[in-house]
């Protein structure tokens, strides 16, 4: 299985009644999310359907646990294509310490024990979309993570509030740029459809001209944008001199993809790839799904305890996969961030070679 997007969401800290109220609310969405799929009754624990946004059928399952530590609430969704693939969206919300956190992943497998590409072209999943649109307070390491729609900037105030942001350390996502060329973007609605597609791990924000030639000022010509240009501005990774890599797509390279009218819909598949990609490796579960898991484990040895003898074997063995379980998950958690720090170099190395085989902007 290939995963092709991670996504988490991390509200304020809440009162009980706020916490339970939130929470009730995202279950609500959940079930809504399951019936747009095609689930008759999304309240059952597992169920069937045919897909109504898949070319095939799919199955969901929902499980909660509560403990006195917090809850956690996670379904799960396999969407089964005629192409051979299974498409699973894996979502938790966990309500912990007053917060709750919503952590979804997106993946992708054959079938069939295949060894060829696995052909696909993901999307952001409309579960976070429509919680990042219900509430606008999530946040992702503190950096508050904005809605499906982008950003307007203008002006000398507008450009210098943008390169603010870029150089920012504090900064945990992407900042996509769109600019403008004669008062006009390169395409209709391309910053609406790229803040559509990147919802949850990107900022896209439009400037206009006089934006563009402030920010150039402040962030020098090697990471400006204008005259139709599209600018990926990577976060600084906690430099202190707030350095950071930005990658460019210029109007004359995207038109020149543009001759069968598909210049759009390549970009907008490009920029969702890198980006998806880039958080299927960097943003990892929330601590609080493994607290709460761990506690239930834990209340499942207290009632064996309760009911077997100190020394039963049914004891010892439950004790075991306890504790082999627990090493399992460090060891996968430690491989992760291994991962993650690995496909941060690549990045950097890739970066450094775009920018020498792409063209200057003028």
């Amino acid at each position: 299985m290939q995963v092709l997007s991670a996504y988490l969401l991390e509200s304020p800290t809440f009162s009980d009644a706020e916490l339970q109220g939130r929470l009730d609310a995202v279950r609500h969405n959940m079930s809504t999310w399951l019936q747009s799929k095609g689930a008759a009754d999304p309240s059952l624990n597992a169920g069937e359907f045919e897909s109504l946004t898949k070319d095939g059928s799919g199955v969901f399952s929902r499980e909660e646990q509560i403990v006195h530590l917090g809850a956690l609430h996670e379904v799960r969704l396999e969407e089964f294509t005629r192409a051979g693939q299974i498409f699973t969206t894996h979502i938790s919300a966990v309500a912990v310490a007053g917060r709750l956190r919503i952590y979804c992943t997106l993946s992708v497998a054959n079938s069939a024990s295949i060894v060829a590409p696995l052909p696909n072209d993901p999307r952001c999943p409309s579960i976070v979309r429509t919680l990042l649109d219900q509430f606008a307070d999530w946040t992702l390491n503190g950096t508050t993570i904005g809605g499906t729609t982008p950003r307007s900037l203008a002006g000398e105030t507008g450009g210098k509030e943008l390169a603010n942001e870029i150089r920012s350390g504090n900064r945990s996502l992407p900042i996509v740029v769109v600019s403008q060329i004669e008062g006009e973007q390169l395409w209709p609605r391309l910053a609406e459809e790229l803040a559509f597609d990147l919802a949850g791990l990107a900022h896209v924000i439009s400037i206009d001209d006089d934006a563009t030639w402030t920010l150039s000022d402040e962030v020098g010509k090697l990471h400006s944008c204008y005259r139709g240009a599209v600018r990926l501005y990577w976060p600084p990774r906690n430099r202190p001199d707030g350095t950071f890599n930005s990658t460019v797509w210029t109007a004359s390279v995207l038109l020149s993809n543009d001759r069968d009218g598909k210049g759009l819909n390549r970009l907008r598949s490009t920029l969702r790839r890198m980006l998806m990609s880039t958080a299927a490796l960097s943003i990892t579960p929330p601590v609080g799904i493994r607290e709460v898991r761990d506690a239930v484990a834990r209340g499942r040895i207290e009632e064996l305890e309760a009911r077997a003898a100190p020394n039963s074997e049914e004891l010892a063995i439950a004790r075991l996969y306890i504790n082999e379980n627990q090493d399992l998950k460090n060891t996968v958690e430690q491989l992760q961030s291994e991962l993650a720090r690995t496909a941060a170099r690549a990045d950097m190395a890739e970066h450094a070679l775009s920018q020498l085989k792409a063209p200057e902007i003028q």
